[in-house]
């Protein structure tokens, strides 16, 4: 059975935005920062792009099913460029605008991409031999079949390289429409979107809702990065989808919700249960990006379950089968998820190998399934339980973190001799290590890898040793750098920071803030070290943030990281508001 086989008689996504154009031109599609595109202007302008993206298309060497990188920021402008590489026949390749250029590059090479739907101010990121294209005189568009491709991701992979995920358009229709569905999108519902523009859950996002005919507010970079401003947009919607560390932060404070009705989140290990009386229905979702986003949905986790535990990831939706191996002989067995159904993405582009390692095909019954890694176990209410991963692989904060490729990337460094990547801490608080070997330092290791990883595969922590600890046997010793570790730190700072790498000077703001940061990013800060260059993200800002609120009990707005980066700068300015709120 193919990945696409029970999903190729449905409509695809592009039908049905060209549906929704139609039947309610001038209903609101998308609303950003610059005002409100309707569903007529959003196929006008995809259709004169893809106008444009078919003329730089149609070469002699033209591939059956070519692939265009979509380089975007988050406005109106990244929704047309989807559709219109949708509408010129070629699946698209979704690009974050804050990767480096070498990961750039590596990216694009992979999926052998030599054509970019891109903004004017982001050009230049794009490597030699990728052409920019603008729009073209206007021609007849047709939708691509369900069995064509519809995107290409790039994810992490065992490999220590980035693997390129192939989805075709049925099993995207596929989700979509469960998704849809399942949370009643439809015109006249709102929906706010936040994924990231890279990652597969903004799928979910931008096209579930308006395929349906609803209309999407899309945050812009300053919303996405602050807590506050996430919540009082979530009070103006029905309906949202957040990464799980940021509905946590959510459940954990229980702020007025306003219109929203569900609230779905993803992409990491839950571990709060919404209050009883929260003003959303709660669900919890689970899937990897070969399998199209997402296979698993919870009840609404507000009603009563045992909340000793965890919560679960769900049961198995838009025709997902879902079983163990080895089969659990009794309830609570754990075993690898396997995957089957419409959901299964086509494989890895130009990996044979892993896609035939990855998805397998079962000699009896003759289904195709992905094995995912993960190790779960079913409850008594028929529900999966998400117990850990079978390899190296990790999240942290959402983000699927292969730590082999954190190593080689080390390993690639002059002067590196050994190095090891590792998490420390829990899920949702967890905190990204290194440890390497050789004439370097922990600054120098970092600018190496901002130069090739994403931010999300940068560690907060680095330290230079003399030697990697060994087992008897002459393995690394993981469990003797995590113990090492975890007895400095990184979050047992009971007060400022010493030594001659301190900033904070004599004062108690000073030490406050400066035990804040060290407690967040494991190392006590210099005058000039940038918050987001030394480890920070958008997360652990808002850690900080609570934990110079606590100590110094003065409002500080998350945002105040981001218009002061440097320690210094930002010292500066929380040590201002102390004084105002002392005077």
């Amino acid at each position: 059975m193919t990945a696409t086989t029970a999903a190729r008689g449905r409509p695809t996504t592009v039908h049905a935005i060209l549906r929704q154009a139609e039947v309610a031109p001038d209903q609101p599609a998308v609303v950003d920062r610059a005002g409100t595109l309707s569903y007529r202007d959003l196929v006008d302008r995809a259709a004169a792009l893809a106008a444009g993206l078919q003329v730089e298309l149609d070469t002699p060497d033209r591939p059956a099913e070519p692939i265009v990188a979509v380089l975007q920021p988050r406005t109106a402008a990244v929704v047309v460029a989807q559709l219109a590489a949708w509408l010129a026949g070629a699946a698209f390749l979704p690009l974050d605008a804050a990767l480096p250029a070498a990961r750039l590059a590596q990216i694009l090479a992979e999926a052998d991409c030599r054509v970019a739907l891109a903004d004017e101010s982001l050009v230049d990121r794009l490597p030699d031999g990728v052409t920019a294209v603008r729009n073209g005189p206007g021609r007849h568009i047709a939708p691509a079949p369900a069995n064509r491709l519809a995107y290409v991701i790039s994810t992490s992979g065992s490999t220590g390289r980035p693997k390129q995920v192939e989805v075709e358009h049925g099993s995207l229709s596929n989700t979509l429409d469960w998704y849809a569905d399942f949370f009643r999108l439809g015109p006249g519902t709102r929906t706010a979107a936040f994924a990231g523009l890279s990652f597969d859950a903004c799928l979910l996002d931008l096209w579930a809702p308006l395929m349906r005919g609803a209309t999407v507010l899309l945050a812009d970079e300053i919303v996405i990065r602050d807590p506050d401003r996430i919540t009082a947009t979530l009070r103006e919607v029905d309906h949202c989808f957040l990464a799980t560390p940021l509905a946590e932060q959510l459940l954990r404070v229980g702020a007025d919700t306003g219109r929203l009705r569900t609230l779905a989140t993803g992409g990491d290990r839950l571990r709060v249960w919404p209050p009883a009386d929260f003003g959303a229905a709660v669900h919890n979702l689970y899937g990897p990006t070969e399998a199209t986003i997402l296979v698993t949905a919870t009840d609404d986790l507000r009603r009563d379950q045992d909340r000793s535990v965890a919560p679960p990831i769900g049961r198995p939706v838009a025709g997902a089968r879902l079983l163990l191996d080895p089969p659990p002989a009794r309830l609570g067995d754990s075993g690898e998820l396997l995957i089957a159904g419409p959901v299964l993405a086509r494989g890895y582009r130009t990996a044979p190998a892993e896609t035939a390692a990855a998805f397998v095909t079962d000699p009896e019954s003759a289904d195709r399934h992905y094995r995912t890694g993960d190790i779960c176990s079913w409850t008594d209410l028929g529900e999966l339980n998400y117990i850990g991963r079978s390899d190296g692989q990790v999240k942290i904060r959402g983000n699927r973190v292969e730590l082999r490729e954190i190593e080689l990337a080390l390993l690639a460094m002059p002067g590196v001799t050994q190095a090891a990547a590792d998490v420390l801490g829990e899920a949702g608080t967890a905190l990204l290590a290194t440890w390497v070997v050789g004439p370097v330092n922990a600054d120098g290791v970092r600018a190496w890898l901002r130069e090739r990883l994403p931010a999300s595969m940068v560690p907060h922590r680095v330290d230079v040793l003399a030697a990697l600890p060994l087992t008897a046997n002459g393995k690394l010793d993981r469990v003797a750098l995590r113990a090492a570790a975890e007895r400095r730190g990184p979050d047992a700072v009971d007060g400022p920071p010493t030594g001659e790498n301190s900033a904070a000077g004599g004062t108690a703001v000073a030490g406050a803030v400066a035990a804040a940061w060290q407690a967040v990013l494991g190392a006590a800060p210099g005058p000039d070290d940038d918050f987001f260059l030394t480890g920070g993200d958008s997360l652990l800002a808002v850690r900080l943030t609570a934990q110079v609120r606590r100590g110094l009990h003065v409002q500080v707005r998350s945002s105040l990281l981001y218009e002061h980066r440097r320690f210094a700068d930002y010292l500066a300015a929380v040590a201002a508001l102390h004084a105002e709120a002392a005077g």
